[in-house]
């Protein structure tokens, strides 16, 4: 039986991992993803978790959607506690992103000035390199972006 009661609680998981992505691509274009790693093992280890109960709903809808039973179950997942337990990994996915400082944003420009402030508040970069990263940045924005790739 196909329950649409899921799709608002995907369309929601679905921008918190766009923009999970958006920020490491950042992050890796920079090319200070070891650093990160590194530095702050734990930022990395609570993304890569919180991105695995993000991809949970999708699971739980395509195993609903598509009629696949548990092993020992006569029938299919109920569509009510199919939903509810998206909801619950949403909230748990909520939960574990709680605490980023605001790193995720909705747009690019958002996710280079996070990366941006989360590589210097790390350190890793010292204050010309930062005012260098800052004006490409800027010239990025108001030029073509594609010469900076």
């Amino acid at each position: 039986m196909i329950s649409y009661i899921q799709i608002p609680i995907l369309i929601v998981v679905f921008f918190l991992l766009q923009s999970m992505w958006r920020f490491w691509a950042c992050i890796s274009r920079m090319g200070f993803m070891r650093e990160i790693g590194r530095r702050a093992p734990f930022m990395l280890q609570r993304d890569i978790l919180a991105a695995v109960f993000a991809c949970l709903p999708f699971v739980i809808a395509l195993a609903l959607w598509v009629g696949i039973t548990l092993p020992d179950q006569p029938k299919n997942l109920s569509p009510l506690l199919a939903a509810f337990l998206s909801l619950a990994c949403l909230c748990v996915c909520i939960s574990i992103l709680g605490r980023n400082g605001g790193r995720f944003s909705g747009h690019w420009a958002g996710s280079r000035e996070s990366a941006l402030r989360t590589v210097a508040a790390l350190r890793l970069i010292d204050a010309a390199e930062l005012n260098h990263a800052l004006t490409v940045m800027q010239d990025a924005e108001t030029n073509d972006t594609t010469k900076y790739r």
